[in-house]
């Protein structure tokens, strides 16, 4: 049975490719998309429900992707921030 904050990334095309989180297990497993296919994080709000069958089947357990400090993602986000902030004023 899945437990709440472990991370899945499903292993066919029914749903959106990323990573996401276990959010409530009870009958159903509650799942929330954390990141996009290629590791971003994302904040969608996707709430997908799936039966603990179906996550067995249809995903595989993946690490958690907040482990961790990027250099490179940090500097990435800090000029994509930049540049979105002087493009308001500029347009």
């Amino acid at each position: 049975m899945a437990e709440v904050l472990e991370h899945y990334r499903p292993t066919d095309d029914t749903r959106p490719p990323g990573v996401y989180r276990v959010v409530g297990a009870t009958d159903e497993i509650t799942l929330l998309r954390v990141t996009d296919a290629d590791g971003r994080r994302v904040a969608t709000g996707e709430i997908h429900y799936v039966s603990p069958h179906i996550l067995d089947s249809e995903f595989v357990r993946t690490t958690n992707p907040d482990v961790g400090f990027s250099p490179a993602s940090a500097v990435r986000n800090a000029l994509s921030g930049l540049y979105w902030s002087v493009r308001r004023f500029v347009s």
